[in-house]
């Protein structure tokens, strides 16, 4: 082997997790009959799906938790005091199946992170999902593999529905 080939060999190609957490939502959206859209520009959201019964185009963040890392529920505020250019952020922690759908209303706020699930023994943000994001959290894990695209796509109605309900009331 020339030594180009053993340098390329010994190169260890490291999934983009980032888009990994992405592709899985795109594709249990499209399981469930979904149509999806994928903006030209990043103007702030990751896709947009179209509602299939009410036709609502909908933007959507898609963040992970970080590969390795033991806090799976801190999430950076990007979004300190001002209205996220997203109706809805998917927070997805793949090695559990769980996430959680917060509409873009539920972000406001001025800190600097957000903790979506409780501090443990150990002071890593990894336990139960915190009271205030419990309503927006779906842990897909109990589920067979086929049954979660559509669990997944009638969580997210759910979700949409009862901020829509907020909304015209």
């Amino acid at each position: 082997m020339d030594s180009f080939h053993r340098e390329m060999s010994a190169v260890v190609a490291r999934p983009n997790t980032a888009k990994s957490a992405e592709l899985q939502i795109i594709i249990w959206f499209l399981e469930a009959g979904w149509e999806l859209l994928t903006p030209v520009a990043d103007r702030g959201s990751d896709m947009v799906v179209r509602h299939p019964q009410t036709g609502q185009l909908l933007a959507i963040q898609v963040k992970h938790k970080q590969r390795e890392s033991l806090n799976e529920g801190l999430l950076q505020n990007d979004w300190r005091g001002v209205q996220p250019p997203f109706d809805y952020l998917i927070f997805f922690i793949p090695e559990k199946q769980r996430l959680l759908i917060i509409p873009s209303g539920k972000l406001k706020k001025t800190g600097k992170q957000f903790t979506f699930f409780a501090v443990d023994s150990e002071g890593y943000s990894r336990g139960p999902v915190r009271p205030l994001f419990a309503p927006y959290h779906l842990d897909l894990l109990p589920l067979r593999i086929e049954e979660r695209a559509i669990a997944f796509a009638t969580f997210f109605a759910d979700i949409h529905a009862a901020r829509e309900s907020i909304n015209n009331t």
